[in-house]
């Protein structure tokens, strides 16, 4: 059976599912770009309590890994906003 979500439960899941893909494109996008941008990556993704976390490969955690500590060794991220 699947669950049933009212209106304002439908839009929280969607608010929701749209700020992790976010954070994914802002801390990994040229990762997210190689694997076709953030729809492809939405297409990988399965929907837990957090939100959307996509079903990849290691290689593509390591991708996304790297280009995040390089990103955050160069000031280009920043965490807690």
């Amino acid at each position: 059976m699947s669950e049933k979500l009212t209106v304002a439960e439908a839009l929280e899941r969607a608010e929701q599912i749209d700020r992790n893909l976010d954070a994914f494109d802002k801390t990994a996008p040229q990762t997210v770009a190689a694997m076709g941008w953030r729809d492809a990556l939405a297409q990988c993704c399965e929907m837990t309590c957090i939100g959307p976390i996509p079903r990849i490969d290691a290689d593509a955690w390591q991708a996304m890994s790297n280009e995040y500590e390089a990103g955050r060794q160069h000031g280009s991220v920043n965490r807690g906003q």
